[in-house]
């Protein structure tokens, strides 16, 4: 049966129609490269949606942790990384944080936290509260609804599932998605078996959430222990090749003091003028490192963008507060307040 021509021109007609509605073929991995160009633009014209950590030397060569970015601050246990962490928060106090920390109680996180802004000595704090002084109990009060009003800490297991509910409530309470997330710390995560499965987690989180990453790990056993000086090898079974930055905190302290016990090991052996003219320096620099943060810029992608050795901070271990040194020496403005502090002791 031969169709006439105004049978064929309808059946054409017919196709045109279905190839209008019909939907374009769906991609899991693909998309145009210009996409990258139109990320790239947003990136850099929008440094406002970008997470500085306070630390200058750090912070003027990282550009700032953007959207879909893990930058991992790596520290052996007890190293001063929640210390540095919440020095980060409190120089972003206008950002709304979703901060998960299994390992330690949020009243815990707000305690040090109302010590640090305020400049209070913890032992103090933790004493007044314990006579029911109003006084230091509406400053805690002050710090979680007037200084952190946009923290929002989970200290529940960091199971997936949870990390997704959390991010979701958090963000419809406030309305708008957080600006940061922070995890203290990687291995806590109950994503995977191993740390790189738990830190591809994370980076997949943040890339699909569009947002900036902090996460704190913890370095091996062997690699950070002593306050030796980190390297991208530290990180307890991997997880730093997921990270756009990795940060390094170590406490000096403790590798000066292994120095130490090595020499005085050796002089009580064998007596040397240069192992004794060592051992005096290092004897100097323990002085000098008995409280003091060290923080370096190990890993940086960001286009010439340079890595940054040994920042050092001075810690008041009363409040939690950090002071980076000058060539050395203390800011004018941490001497001020320390005069400050003993003229209110007498």
């Amino acid at each position: 049966m031969r169709l006439s021509a105004d049978e064929i021109s309808a059946g054409w007609e017919n196709v045109g129609r279905l190839s209008a509605v019909a939907p374009l073929p769906e991609y899991r991995m693909y998309t145009p490269l210009a996409e990258a160009a139109d990320s790239f633009v947003r990136w850099a014209q929008s440094p406002q949606d970008r997470v500085h950590l306070g630390i200058p030397k750090i912070d003027t060569e990282l550009r700032g942790i953007a959207p879909g970015e893990i930058a991992m601050m790596l520290g052996f246990a007890h190293g001063g990384k929640t210390l540095l962490l919440l020095h980060a928060l409190r120089n972003n106090r206008d950002k709304h944080i979703a901060m998960f920390i299994p390992d330690e109680p949020r009243q815990l996180v707000l305690t040090k936290l109302t010590c640090i802004h305020h400049g209070i000595d913890a032992r103090e704090l933790e004493a007044r509260v314990a006579s029911d002084d109003i006084h230091a109990i509406n400053l805690l009060r002050q710090t979680a609804e007037e200084d952190f009003p946009n923290l929002a800490v989970f200290d529940q297991p960091l199971t997936s599932s949870d990390m997704e509910r959390a991010y979701g409530e958090v963000s419809d309470v406030w309305g708008q998605a957080p600006d940061l997330v922070v995890v203290d710390y990687l291995d806590l995560v109950e994503a995977g078996e191993t740390v790189p499965d738990k830190a591809t987690f994370l980076k997949g989180f943040g890339r699909r959430h569009d947002i900036p990453m902090l996460v704190l790990h913890q370095t091996s056993r062997t690699a950070g222990a002593d306050g030796k000086k980190l390297t991208m090898s530290s990180g307890a079974f991997g997880g730093e090749q997921q990270a756009t930055t990795v940060i390094g905190v170590r406490r000096k302290k403790y590798e000066i003091a292994s120095e130490i016990n090595e020499l005085q090991e050796k002089l009580e052996r064998n007596h040397s003028e240069r192992a004794q003219e060592r051992l005096d320096e290092l004897k100097h620099d323990q002085r000098i490192h008995e409280y003091t943060l060290t923080m370096s810029l190990l890993k940086n992608k960001r286009p010439a963008g340079s890595l940054v050795d040994d920042v050092d901070f001075e810690l008041d271990v009363r409040t939690g507060r950090l002071w980076e040194l000058k060539n050395g020496e203390l800011p004018d403005q941490y001497l001020r307040q320390q005069t400050w502090k003993q003229t209110e002791m007498l």
